[in-house]
């Protein structure tokens, strides 16, 4: 009896330590699954130069936070936004997850004046007069022209306003275009009697035919766009020669006369254009009989405003070249040249 007693007793105790190590048992429920938001957006133009849709292009997210670049903050999923004005704006879109994760797509929109509006400026048949004009898509409110000629400051609120321009005179102009939803872009310019131009002078290639070595007075200093520096060199005949990758339409050009010494001046030279480098054709030709300080006194200028100035030429028959080339064949006196500035506007 003894024999069967004991191993049932073993028995019995081990199925109560089992018994017990199960009730004893704690579940741990799993971590949840992490998902991270993918961000990602496409911003698409609209017919008003202000205004942009974007498009959200984002997954696995639950909310999302757009930030346009000017203090705005929108929380729907595809928005319309219209800025108030031009420049470069930082676009932020976050995405966040259901459990509070996050990613984000940084982009730049830049909205510059120019594509907002083209401003023309066409001679009207009468001498020395243009019209100026703009071409936009916006919903204008009003416009305002400022033109820095004669009277400085003198605005018109014109659609079509007419100016007559002293002849060879450059002069800078703005235009405020304002739209209906409150959207301004100022347009700056510059126009002649040619119309509006461009300085396209530093997209080229410059190639001197002479340098100096003295780098407070060498050929970098002709393009700097400073009529307070100057290029002073020994060698005439001069040539300077600028190379665009494609042909441009030169409608005027200008000459920077430097701070002293007005027999250094350039009296006689010829603008030429080329398409291939080697067949050459005059655009314009001067033969000066007064240097520009002369220039300057005939007509009243006195101390040291008869130095520094610009001296604009019109081109009578623009066409286009990829090269130009500015050849200075003779001086005041001496053979010294200098200038402080040669400028080509398209």
């Amino acid at each position: 009896m003894k024999r069967l007693f004991n191993p049932l007793m073993i028995l019995l105790c081990a199925g109560t330590i089992v018994s017990c190590s199960k009730s004893d048992q704690v579940f741990v429920e799993p971590d949840p699954e992490i998902i991270n938001p993918i961000t990602d957006y496409k911003i698409v133009k609209t017919e008003d130069p202000f205004t942009f849709k974007f498009e959200n292009l984002s997954s696995k997210y639950k909310s999302l936070e757009w930030r346009f670049g000017d203090d705005t903050l929108r929380t729907d999923v595809s928005p319309t936004h219209t800025y108030l004005t031009t420049g470069d704006f930082q676009v932020d879109l976050k995405a966040f997850s259901e459990l509070g994760m996050s990613s984000r797509k940084l982009r730049t929109l830049k909205i510059a004046p120019d594509s907002v509006a083209m401003v023309k400026a066409v001679k009207t048949g009468v001498t020395n007069q243009v019209k100026f004009s703009y071409v936009t898509k916006a919903d204008v409110q009003s416009v305002l022209w400022t033109f820095n000629d004669t009277k400085p400051g003198n605005t018109s609120v014109s659609l079509e306003p007419l100016k007559t321009f002293l002849p060879g005179a450059l002069v800078s102009f703005t235009l405020k275009i304002t739209t209906k939803a409150g959207s301004v872009a100022i347009i700056s310019k510059s126009a002649s009697t040619e119309g509006v131009v461009d300085d396209i002078t530093r997209s080229a290639i410059y190639k001197p035919s002479a340098e100096n070595g003295n780098t407070n007075e060498n050929a970098a200093k002709l393009i700097d766009g400073k009529v307070d520096t100057k290029f002073l060199v020994g060698t005439v005949p001069l040539t300077l020669e600028f190379t665009y990758d494609s042909p441009q339409i030169v409608k005027l050009y200008a000459v920077g006369q430097a701070n002293d010494a007005h027999e250094r001046d350039p009296m006689t030279w010829v603008v030429e254009g080329s398409n291939n480098g080697t067949t050459w054709e005059t655009v314009h030709s001067v033969t000066r009989t007064q240097s520009f300080k002369e220039e300057m006194e005939a007509k009243g200028v006195v101390g040291d405003a008869r130095y520094k100035n610009l001296f604009y030429f019109s081109v009578p028959n623009p066409k286009p070249y990829s090269i130009y080339r500015w050849r200075i064949t003779a001086l005041k006196s001496g053979g010294t040249f200098q200038a402080s500035e040669f400028r080509l506007f398209r």
